[in-house]
């Protein structure tokens, strides 16, 4: 079922087994803005946005294999790099400290409570899922290619190798 980016994400319990959250493991999580608000249209916002996600995952333990800054919310793809790696705790650190900074500077509130998460299966191509990640602001006819969307990114992959090594066709099509 699509996401409908026009309500704000309910607040829902994350998954009984929180030993999904935790680990060597993929996700692909979206974090809405407050009231959909497009705070991410300017680049001051977006790349002190991008300074702490790089010192979070650095802090917690994961691998940013994507992230795209939609207007108004943004797509991460994540890889935990070891066995202590907790999604939980990287959400939250992450939201807390870019919601704190942000506040501080624009006096508004920057995210949405909740947010939606998907725990990738083993089985997954973590690499794929990066690949549809980049293609959001083609669908959503902000650029004609990916790699000519100024807020997306990888800490992981050049972005041009990820792109065109195994689906280059598929951004001919989108």
């Amino acid at each position: 079922m699509p996401l409908n980016l026009t309500k704000q994400y309910p607040k829902r319990p994350r998954l009984q087994d929180k030993k999904s959250y935790i680990g060597v493991r993929g996700y692909f999580i979206t974090i809405g803005t407050y009231k959909r608000m497009s705070y991410f249209t300017k680049d001051n916002v977006v790349n002190s946005l991008i300074a702490y996600l790089h010192d979070v995952s650095t802090e917690h333990v994961f691998d940013v294999v994507v992230y795209c800054f939609m207007p108004d919310h943004l797509h991460l793809v994540l890889k935990g790099k070891s066995e202590e790696s907790s999604l939980l705790k990287f959400v939250h650190s992450f939201k807390q400290k870019t919601g704190y900074a942000f506040r501080k500077a624009h006096e508004k509130q920057l995210w949405a409570t909740s947010f939606h998460d998907r725990v990738l299966r083993k089985v997954e191509d973590i690499r794929g899922v990066g690949r549809y990640t980049l293609a959001n602001p083609v669908k959503a006819n902000l650029v004609r290619y990916p790699l000519e969307y100024p807020y997306s990114g990888s800490f992981v992959y050049d972005l041009k190798e990820l792109i065109e090594s195994d689906a280059p066709a598929y951004y001919a099509q989108v």
